[in-house]
């Protein structure tokens, strides 16, 4: 499976989707404040194209991964294709470097539906992700059609995770965000996912709360133990930057150590 393509701005000033998208898709992005120009910077076309649809105005799938592959290079963009990958989600992180001039998607035949979590540069925040600290969330839809980040936005860096197929349903009853609307914050939510931002200060604890299958994405190193419903505990230590997949379950989270804990949760919902 073909995850993102990069792409030139056509006439309209916009990228164009030249294949259908058969995977709905969160996008996480992030940007710094540093802002320099060049003329001429393309965009990410962030389009899954199945191996049925290899072949794109005469070209294989192959020799399109290769010219894509060719352009980041040349344009200083790191592409991390396979951070995690399961029957739920494919996740990839891109960074760009900061001298672009806005970036921008357009979509067209299936779009697919994208969360965008934007970071900005926060080089004396002790709670920052390696210096991006967490801005603001969107979500781009099918209806929405375009959306766009204007020009002197700076560097950013995507972690992309595409949704495949849905969970079975599994009993949340004891929804963290109800029990314990402290800790979890809801950023976004629709039909197929719940965003929320958990953030536990030094020393705090949570109660016993139900977890869907979730990807995780780690903001600070952190130090934390989770109680399971058999009441034994296990030590969680993360470092920023990760990104883990969550199984389904019981826990109670304590922060037991001397920085915040702070993630954003992407929960998948059930069929």
């Amino acid at each position: 499976m073909h995850l993102a393509q990069p792409i030139l701005l056509a006439s309209d000033g916009w990228p164009r989707c030249t294949a259908g998208v058969p995977h709905p898709s969160v996008l996480i992005e992030l940007t710094t404040n540093t802002r320099t120009t060049r003329t001429g910077f393309c965009f990410l076309r962030a389009c899954a194209v199945a191996a049925s649809v290899a072949s794109v105005a005469g070209s294989t799938l192959a020799q399109q991964e290769q010219s894509e592959t060719q352009w980041e290079r040349e344009h200083g963009i790191q592409h991390e294709k396979r951070l995690l990958d399961n029957k739920f989600v494919a996740v990839e992180r891109i960074t760009f470097p900061p001298n672009n001039e806005g970036f921008g998607y357009a979509r067209e035949s299936e779009p697919a539906r994208i969360v965008f979590l934007r970071f900005r540069a926060a080089e004396q925040d002790a709670t920052a992700l390696g210096g991006w600290r967490f801005e603001k969330v969107s979500f781009f839809s099918r209806e929405a059609g375009r959306m766009i980040v204007p020009p002197g936005a700076g560097a950013f860096r995507l972690v992309n995770i595409y949704l495949s197929d849905q969970p079975e349903r599994a009993p949340v009853a004891d929804d963290a965000v109800k029990l314990d609307p402290k800790h979890n914050e809801v950023l976004l939510e629709n039909s197929r996912i719940r965003v929320v931002r958990i953030h536990f200060a030094p020393g705090e604890s949570g109660p016993m709360v139900d977890k869907r299958p979730r990807v995780i994405i780690v903001l600070t190193d952190s130090h934390a133990t989770v109680t399971l419903p058999d009441g034994h505990s296990e030590v969680r230590d993360a470092k920023a930057g990760t990104v883990y997949f969550g199984n389904a379950g019981r826990q109670a989270t304590n922060n037991i150590g001397t920085t915040p804990l702070e993630n954003v949760v992407v929960e998948l919902k059930s069929k």
